[in-house]
């Protein structure tokens, strides 16, 4: 999981919810699913990609934007959740990320479709945490593991949102082969992917599908030498 540091919410979403009010001043609809317009919800969408540099918020998978399935505006408080409690968190930008895959997509058993809508703020780590990165080891072999054995909200995050599964294992594993195993690097480039050089978007604003596990594992690479 990667540190998302939330930016400005796009206007045109600050329009639109400062606009949904009558004459008297009484809240009108503001629905994430019924009310919010279409032309809306693509901006969030793309402003949300941009700013998680198009990595899914809870896996880290690099995501293609040319594939309309490839992603969806994710809820960390539930949309089920925020509709009973009717307190507009549905549409709050602060509770809006970019999630891997797309919600047609339920051949995907990790992630967001995982989590669906469990909800427990003190057994979950947001990546929106800023120590987010630092409760959670990664190894070669593509597994993830809670730092301290006694950090219950990461053992319960890698838990509910099956962060173990197979086929991201394998998709993590693949990545920290290719850029570290599959090629003879110096100790002195080891050391600029450990110290972030690795983690930095390119000209379309895209980071490295897992770029911060793999530099993670650098970092012990480095512990070893």
């Amino acid at each position: 999981m990667k540190y998302i540091n939330k930016e400005q919410e796009p206007e045109t979403l600050s329009f639109w919810f400062n606009n949904q009010m009558d004459e008297e001043g009484n809240r009108l609809g503001c629905d994430f699913r019924k009310d919010l317009p279409g032309d809306v919800k693509r901006d969030l969408h793309d402003h949300l990609l941009r700013e998680q540099g198009f990595l899914c918020c809870y896996t880290g998978i690099l995501i293609d934007v040319i594939d309309v399935n490839d992603s969806h505006i994710e809820h960390l408080k539930p949309y089920s959740l925020c509709k009973r409690e009717r307190q507009c968190e549905d549409v709050s930008y602060r509770n809006l990320l970019a999630a891997y895959p797309g919600k047609d997509r339920k051949n995907v058993h990790f992630g967001a479709h995982a989590k669906e809508d469990w909800y427990d703020p003190v057994r979950f780590v947001s990546p929106l945490d800023e120590n987010c990165e630092k409760q959670f080891i990664f190894y070669a072999s593509g597994k993830i593991a809670a730092t301290d054995q006694e950090d219950i909200a990461a053992k319960t995050t890698i838990d509910k949102l099956v962060l173990n599964h197979d086929q991201l294992k394998d998709l993590r594993k693949a990545a920290i082969q290719e850029v570290l195993f599959n090629v003879d690097l110096e100790e002195s480039e080891l050391q600029e992917i450990a110290n972030g050089s690795y983690s930095v978007k390119d000209e379309d604003g895209k980071l490295p599908s897992f770029c911060f596990v793999i530099e993670q594992i650098a970092k012990q690479l480095i512990s070893t030498v």
